[in-house]
């Protein structure tokens, strides 16, 4: 991940798992660290690797990630296992993609680039398709593409 985003120029953006509140029950509260072991053990290793490269890595509040709509900011329900729809705008995605795509908005709201959010430094022109991409922007903005999943 650091040498991607060394390549590109850009910010690791990280969920700040330091302030999630543990359960007063103790098997759930033994299961919920030992998960959150492996998730800030990954964590560790990404920002030494950012470190090395001297790459800046922020910490975003993780609430509500996966249960936002990230189209229309409504709260989610379940579809199917792991794959969550908006019942305002039918958005439809899985769970883990959802907190990335709300994570971003975080982080671009927090954090804006270039005076406007979204834009990074290295961005193509207007006119321009990124190196890998294939369509043209149009395309990628249409209804059609917004869904990750059909239903």
């Amino acid at each position: 991940m650091a040498e991607l985003a060394s390549k590109h120029s850009s910010v690791i953006v990280l969920e700040d798992l330091e302030n999630l509140r543990e359960s007063n029950k103790k098997d759930k509260e033994f299961n919920k660290r030992l998960g959150l072991w492996f998730y800030r053990r990954i964590q560790f290793c990404i920002e030494y690797e950012a470190r090395e490269r001297n790459l800046e890595v922020i910490k975003i509040d993780p609430r509500g990630t996966s249960s936002k709509c990230p189209r229309c900011g409504k709260k989610l329900a379940e579809n199917k296992h792991r794959i969550l729809r908006c019942r305002k705008c039918d958005f439809i995605g899985d769970r883990d993609v959802i907190a990335t795509l709300n994570l971003y908005k975080k982080y671009v709201s927090k954090y804006p680039r270039c005076g406007v959010p979204g834009v990074t430094l290295n961005a193509p022109k207007p006119d321009e398709s990124p190196s890998g991409v294939q369509g043209s922007r149009d395309e990628a903005m249409t209804s059609s593409y917004t869904n990750l999943y059909k239903s």
